[in-house]
């Protein structure tokens, strides 16, 4: 679903999220957002619906096992001494 609404933005660079949208996106007063800028559009999201969206991607990353992984991290902390 698609909404576009005009608002305007404050001295203070506020703005009202309207009703339509707060109640589409779940959210009331005193809720935590996640501000995102991404190719010239600010996007609003749950920070836990951007978990949930996020999570797994870097699996894999570094190592394919824990072992792998714990190897990684000892090798690391080795490089900083």
């Amino acid at each position: 679903m698609i909404m576009s609404r005009s608002v305007k933005l404050s001295q203070k660079g506020q703005f009202v999220i309207p009703k339509e949208m707060r109640e589409a996106l779940g959210v009331k007063a005193g809720d935590e957002l996640l501000v995102t800028f991404d190719e010239g559009k600010v996007v609003l999201t749950h920070p836990q619906h951007y978990a949930r969206a996020t999570r797994g991607m870097l699996k894999g990353t570094w190592g394919r096992s824990r072992g792998e992984v714990e190897r990684y991290i000892k090798r690391e902390r080795r490089s900083w001494e």
